[in-house]
């Protein structure tokens, strides 16, 4: 059996017969063996330092390589860990009782709106089901300005108070650390946060800054420009941030206004949510449904012009 030849062997050979023919040649035009010897040491030394720093470089892929995956490996299985203990370590009947009702009103608002889980109608009318079952829940705007590299921004979401302590409620929490080219270990992170999260300030705290650190390992590893929208002080101001509390069921007229008037998306969604509280203005006033004429008031003052869309009259 012909055992093949290794290819560095062969690219070695490859030298040296290239140093003879260049060495033939230098003997029959000049004579001078020194002359030939010196191009055959010279190329020779070449083709070990190239070989040399080709094994060099190949290593330092290899190690870094390695690297990379030992840092995803810490994400999947140190995190992992840390995460699901932060999640899960507290017997907090009051908090379980909690996030029975918000799973539940959340099938109910999920199955009904046509706005997604993100937008302030939504938000809203999960707040106004909580309350209806008897929950002390309120609807929290938060604002803040740009700060060295943190941006400007502004977000809303529900808290509760029960048993003497405030809870946060967050639906769909993976969504607000969602990531281009995730590493196998930071979408495995993903997957462990729970479609309906309820916990209290401090421990949410914990969960969003183990989820930044987790970001910024695995952007790393993809060779990806870390966002400012997911560096940890612009999400901690979501939450942590200085905000104000409503527990208005529906829009204030200055939310309205600021919404204007006509076919938008917005003020369809303001008018519904007037509209459907109808039978429930007749049911408590006696008003007999032929004598009421309901329509929602809007005005909005723009260069000048007022558009007025309705008005809500009872004969």
């Amino acid at each position: 059996m012909v055992k093949k030849i290794p290819a560095r062997f062969n690219r070695f050979a490859a030298v040296f017969d290239d140093a003879a023919a260049r060495a033939a040649g230098s003997w029959e035009s000049s004579g001078s063996e020194h002359s030939s010897a010196a191009d055959l040491s010279d190329l020779v030394n070449s083709f070990l330092e190239r070989e040399s720093r080709e094994e060099r470089e190949s290593e330092e892929l290899v190690d870094n390589g390695d690297q990379d995956k030992d840092e995803d490996d810490e994400i999947d299985f140190e995190y992992r860990d840390r995460l699901k203990d932060l999640l899960y370590r507290e017997n907090d009947a009051v908090k379980g009782s909690i996030h029975a009702a918000v799973e539940k009103a959340y099938g109910e608002v999920d199955g009904s709106s046509s706005s997604g889980t993100s937008s302030p109608d939504f938000k809203r009318q999960l707040m106004a089901r909580l309350r209806s079952r008897g929950f002390d829940a309120g609807l929290c705007k938060s604002k803040w300005e740009k700060s060295g590299r943190c941006l400007a921004g502004n977000y809303e979401y529900i808290d509760l108070i029960a048993g003497g302590s405030r809870y946060i409620v967050q639906v769909l929490l993976d969504g607000e650390f969602t990531i281009a080219r995730p590493s196998g270990g930071y979408a495995s992170l993903l997957e462990i946060l729970p479609p309906v999260f309820v916990g209290k300030p401090e421990e949410l705290k914990q969960v969003v800054r183990l989820m930044c650190t987790a970001v910024r390992k695995s952007m790393t590893i993809a060779g990806i420009h870390l966002p400012p929208w997911r560096r940890h002080d612009y999400i901690q101001n979501k939450w942590f941030g200085s905000y104000k509390r409503t527990t208005n069921e529906i829009l204030s007229r200055k939310a309205a206004l600021s919404y204007g008037c006509g076919g938008s998306s917005e003020n369809q969604t303001l008018k519904r949510i007037l509209f459907n509280r109808r039978e429930d203005f007749v049911a408590k006033s006696g008003v007999g449904i032929r004598n009421l004429a309901a329509a929602v008031v809007l005005k909005q003052k723009e260069n000048g012009a007022v558009n007025m869309c309705a008005t809500i009259v009872v004969r």
